[in-house]
């Protein structure tokens, strides 16, 4: 079965070789956030003796923010260069436009 992931990148119309390249960049976080979805439901603290169960939600708040981040600054890299990529479309249409709309 497909992942929602898997759905999108199909879905999206990209070139096959730029959409496996945007999955396999994006598909590691896709794994943590189901296998911590899954910790996160099992661990459960009710009581304040509960130290143990405490810790490892602590430290797996940190982790998944330290998952956020990078996972941000992943999006950030992949999408600079599509923006790059359009403005300089822009720019030759542009300068073509110019030329062309005079004559």
């Amino acid at each position: 079965m497909e992942n929602q992931l898997e759905i999108i990148v199909k879905e999206s119309g990209l070139e096959s070789t730029k959409a496996q390249y945007i999955l396999d960049n994006f598909k590691s976080y896709f794994e943590v956030a189901s296998e911590w979805e899954t910790k996160a439901k099992m661990l459960i603290v009710t009581r304040p003796d509960q130290i143990a169960e405490m810790e490892m939600a602590r430290t797996g708040r940190l982790f998944l923010k330290e998952k956020r981040v990078a996972l941000e600054n992943s999006r950030k890299k992949l999408k600079e260069d599509a923006l790059r990529e359009g403005k300089a479309i822009d720019g030759i249409a542009n300068v073509l436009k110019a030329l062309i709309v005079p004559i």
